[in-house]
């Protein structure tokens, strides 16, 4: 499972495509509030106007993705091939948390898990969480596949430079050119042009 705190990298996972962009979607009673309706539903419209992703009511489909309320904000990455949960839990009921973790649904890691990471930020593990520092691991090209898209701060799959801290007043990633780093609120160009490439998108 790769929660935003179980993480990864925005490379692509290789072998987890959704067959022809469909993602079949159902929503569990602890889900089915006014408010995280409207989060999870303007998350997969963002999905939708952007990329050839289709997000279709689950019938009798085996894989599929259910929203419900877990404790945090996590998702597997890429398809599974059965009920996959993704949960948006207390605090993570907002449009753009929505939009990184069906990102994780589609195929998207944490942007700055990429094998090529080092090369624009920095890890600070001595402020990182111990049960927390597998968040930070880097993936190898053999995992990742981030399609010639070059590194991109304004991912939306990009942590922000606190997460996990022991003293949150301190950073555990910092990028090397000063730029901001994880935005919440909408997919970045790069996002957009990542996740075409990988579904193949026709007239987006």
């Amino acid at each position: 499972m790769d929660p935003s705190n179980v993480g990864g990298a925005r490379g692509l996972s290789k072998y987890r495509k959704w067959p022809g962009g469909i993602v079949h979607y159902a929503l569990d009673s602890s889900a089915d509030s006014i408010w995280k309706r409207r989060a999870i539903f303007s998350a997969m419209k963002e999905w939708e106007d952007k990329t050839c992703i289709k997000f279709v009511k689950r019938t009798t489909q085996k894989a599929y993705i259910e929203f419900f309320v877990g404790k945090g904000c996590y998702s597997y990455v890429g398809r599974t091939g059965g009920k996959q949960p993704i949960s948006l839990g207390f605090g993570c009921g907002f449009h753009g948390i929505a939009v990184h973790e069906i990102g994780h649904a589609l195929g998207f890691w944490h942007e700055q898990s990429r094998p090529d990471r080092d090369n624009y930020v920095e890890i600070v593990w001595d402020n990182i969480k111990e049960d927390q520092k597998h968040n930070f691991r880097k993936y190898s090209h053999g995992s990742i596949d981030s399609l010639g898209v070059p590194y991109d701060y304004g991912s939306i799959m990009h942590y922000g430079k606190r997460d996990f801290a022991k003293l949150p007043w301190q950073v555990t990633i910092r990028s090397k050119n000063g730029a901001s780093i994880g935005q919440r609120k909408h997919l970045s160009p790069m996002d957009v042009k990542q996740m075409n490439l990988f579904y193949e998108c026709k007239k987006k």
